[in-house]
């Protein structure tokens, strides 16, 4: 029995050193009003012609401390939100489903304004099907279980309720407590690609963009000014059913099938704050009513 006992705790000492060499991960949220300059905060007057916003979310490595380096991204199922919508603004049409047998996905266009929308290639390697699409569900007055205010979230049609809502366990956890209706980002592992059949392996760890979409805001009421926030919260991430942690998952090598590495993740939400005028701007500012992104986990 002493034996065994000092077996399993050099196991558990190598897990955890196995798991300290290893990173985190950033989903970075960026928004653009002409598709070629990004960043976390844009300022838009949405009566001037113009009420397209776009969306996509960045995913990095980031080594710290540690030891490990991944080859490429495996996957990470998680929910846009946009907070502080109203009845009058959208999210345009995009991609909602997958296809396993070859990668789905869209290539982005270099003038990316009017689509294509949807999870980039090679991240869209499995589904859902048509009968569990993904859309935009539209949350206010704490429909679904969600907070004070309104919001689109994108998620599988079925997954009708907000993070953290509805039951911890048993087959309707999905909906929405564990993190497995959202969108799919995944890439095939490189040893499990087939040629001229699936989009080739994706190698890297930094700003890969996973997911491209559009917003189609409302317009502002005269003397107007609002913003909204571009978020991923944590709850609606992938659930490590172990620990239950949510966690990105990242291929060690050419051997890794199945996204071995796995990484906390934190996430830099976007602002998009609407002004009435672009000469507005420094007197918003000044009045402290234009919001700036913040850092979240």
């Amino acid at each position: 029995m002493k034996k065994l006992i000092t077996s399993l705790v050099a196991v558990v000492g190598l897990a955890s050193h196995l798991y300290a060499q290893n990173g985190t991960s950033t989903l970075n949220l960026q928004v653009s009003t002409d598709g070629t300059t990004w960043s976390n905060a844009a300022e838009l007057n949405p009566n001037l012609g113009q009420p397209r916003v776009l969306i996509r979310a960045q995913i990095s490595w980031n080594a710290g401390s540690g030891t490990q380096t991944p080859i490429g991204f495996a996957s990470l199922t998680w929910q846009p939100v946009i907070s502080g919508v109203r009845g009058g603004g959208a999210i345009a049409a995009f991609a909602s489903q997958g296809n396993n047998n070859s990668g789905g996905g869209i290539d982005l266009d270099a003038s990316p304004m009017n689509g294509p929308f949807g999870r980039t290639r090679p991240f869209a390697a499995t589904g859902p099907s048509g009968l569990q699409s993904y859309m935009a569900h539209s949350h206010s007055a704490g429909s679904g279980g969600a907070p004070a205010g309104s919001y689109f979230r994108i998620s599988r049609n079925d997954v009708s309720r907000w993070m953290g809502a509805g039951p911890t366990t048993g087959s309707e956890a999905v909906n929405n407590f564990n993190g497995a209706g959202g969108i799919a980002s995944v890439q095939k592992a490189s040893g499990l690609v087939t040629p001229n059949v699936d989009p080739p392996f994706q190698v890297g760890t930094m700003n890969i963009t996973l997911f491209q979409f559009a917003l189609d805001v409302d317009t502002l009421a005269p003397g107007e000014m609002r913003s909204l926030r571009v978020m991923a919260p944590i709850d609606g991430m992938t659930r490590n059913a172990v620990t239950g942690a949510r966690q990105t998952s990242w291929f060690r090598d050419g051997t890794d099938n199945f996204g071995e590495l796995k990484a906390d993740i934190f996430v830099n939400d976007a602002v998009i704050n609407l002004v009435p005028s672009p000469a507005a701007i420094s007197l918003l500012v000044a009045a402290g009513l234009i919001v700036r992104p913040r850092n979240r986990r």
